[in-house]
């Protein structure tokens, strides 16, 4: 499994790890992209890959990404990680959580301590068949938010709310 990002404390990656080391008869591995104090989360079961420019390859060597997060407004990791297919497991606290429907694009954990819930959501994903059936729905679903879409989107409206807006003010 894949967590990726930087300022780990606030993206849980002590919960984490806490997780995976529940579930050591499955032999997991936990590949960690990004900046910390690598230290603080030493586990036979870890591998830190450090500061990585393209995110491809890690999304590409995981299969199921994990980011047990105490706060973060969106992550584009998350939707990085849907986009790759790969189902999430993250928490509430994180604003992707909202168009993850659980079981199905990933699973959703109400509290980032929850490492019961963590290991338990880690074992559901841990089925390859399982995984493989909800790949083309994470790729459709990334797909909704796909930046140049949005983009692309935004400026339509803003467009069509000039053109009523010169029209009635005529």
């Amino acid at each position: 499994m894949l967590f990726l990002g930087s300022g780990w404390e606030r993206k849980g990656l002590r919960f984490a790890v806490a997780a995976i080391e529940k579930l050591r008869e499955q032999r997991m591995r936990l590949l960690v992209a990004g900046r910390g104090n690598t230290r603080k989360y030493r586990s036979g079961s870890v591998t830190f890959l450090g500061e990585i420019e393209d995110v491809r390859l890690p999304l590409a060597a995981a299969d199921i990404f994990i980011l047990p997060t105490v706060y973060d407004p969106f992550s584009n990791a998350s939707l990085e990680a849907m986009a790759a297919g790969l189902p999430v497991i993250t928490t509430r606290a994180n604003g992707c959580s909202e168009i993850i429907e659980p079981k199905v694009h990933g699973s959703v954990i109400d509290r980032p301590d929850d490492v019961n819930a963590l290991r338990d959501a880690l074992h559901f994903w841990s089925d390859e068949s399982r995984r493989l059936t909800a790949r083309p729905g994470l790729l459709e679903r990334a797909t909704q938010f796909d930046l140049s879409r949005n983009v692309a989107h935004t400026l339509e409206v803003f467009l069509h709310s000039r053109e009523t807006a010169e029209s009635t003010s005529g």
